[in-house]
């Protein structure tokens, strides 16, 4: 596949790991604080936890709503970010979103309204938007909920595999998306991670947020 389609791809399957847009009237008010903001960040995945050949991913823009998205408009969120790092290949992708919202109600709220099926909707509307412009069909392959990590108050475990096949062809190529989720409190990480054929293996998703949740942990006490 060309490197355009490759990364067009990369921007259709972190749809629910990028930033709300701020004309969209469902996703949650955005107030974010200085010392929440800190705390984030404090959690989120780093370069350092990577080993070498991983690089920060460029900004983008913030996506279109997904048609299925449900109304968040009453919750407030104090403090929002997702780093993502590429590998080498350009599409390979790794990053957590943390999510801090005012209160703990409203952090199980969203939580409950993230499910499998709203994953699988938006995922696939945002693939085929950014790819039908490069001639390339996308269709669902395999949805799957897994054992979640007992991490902490709640957890997750998603993967989604797309099938994508340029005009003409006759190849399909699988393209794996991994959703791994612990939330304590007032706050949620997602570990998010992209792959072409094969998923990342269990061991490294399994370190990572062993890793997110220890340091989630002991910030729960500020959160």
């Amino acid at each position: 596949m060309r490197a355009s389609v490759a990364f067009a791809l990369l921007l259709a399957a972190l749809v629910l790991a990028s930033g709300a847009s701020a004309t969209d009237p469902k996703q949650p008010q955005q107030r974010h604080t200085a010392a929440d903001t800190k705390l984030a960040q404090s959690i989120a995945l780093k370069r350092s936890d990577l080993p070498p050949g991983w690089t920060a991913a460029p900004k983008q823009k913030p996506p279109p709503p997904c048609s299925s998205e449900p109304n968040e408009a009453e919750l407030v969120q104090t403090a929002r970010i997702d780093p993502t790092f590429l590998w080498t290949d350009g599409l390979t992708s790794v990053g957590s979103e943390v999510d801090i919202f005012r209160t703990a109600a409203q952090a199980r709220l969203d939580w409950r309204l993230s499910t499998l099926a709203l994953m699988r909707s938006c995922l696939l509307e945002g693939a085929r938007r950014n790819l039908a412009p490069q001639h390339v069909t996308v269709s669902v392959v395999s949805v799957k909920a897994l054992p979640a990590p007992k991490l902490g108050e709640r957890s997750l475990h998603y993967r989604l595999v797309l099938g994508l096949r340029q005009k003409g062809s006759t190849v399909t190529v699988p393209v794996v998306t991994e959703l791994v989720g612990v939330g304590v409190g007032r706050t949620s990480v997602v570990l998010h991670a992209l792959a072409r054929g094969d998923a990342i293996p269990a061991s490294g998703l399994n370190s990572l947020i062993a890793l997110l949740s220890k340091r989630l942990v002991g910030a729960s006490g500020g959160i």
